[in-house]
């Protein structure tokens, strides 16, 4: 998997850096076709409370999953997107084997 972050001009700390490595690394273990992960860390420079964004984009075999949130620290934020990505990924691994809505054939019997 490849994980990319883009942190603009902020001083992200390389602990936080490390966290969200070991939770999307985690993540993979979970759901074996993940195959990339952007991570984007910025600040709005209006003068707001929860101006710390984090937003994080998993590629799943064709499939995008994006999840974003606001807090007044960057850990916060990584934290809560990363539970929300949790849920879906394992949602996606249990749907991973249903069989499809419809069934289709071109083969006559």
């Amino acid at each position: 998997m490849t994980i990319e972050f883009h942190v603009g001009q902020i001083k992200a700390e390389e602990k936080l850096i490390d966290y969200i490595k070991e939770k999307l690394v985690a993540l993979s273990h979970l759901h074996h076709h993940i195959s990339r992960a952007e991570v984007y860390l910025h600040e709005y420079k209006e003068l707001r409370k929860e101006n710390k964004v984090c937003e994080i984009r998993l590629d799943i075999f064709g499939e995008t999953v994006f999840v974003r949130r606001e807090s007044g620290q960057y850990k916060k934020s990584a934290t809560e997107v990363l539970k929300e990505l949790k849920k879906l990924v394992k949602e996606q691994v249990k749907h991973q084997n249903d069989p499809p809505d419809i069934t289709t054939s071109t083969v006559k019997v």
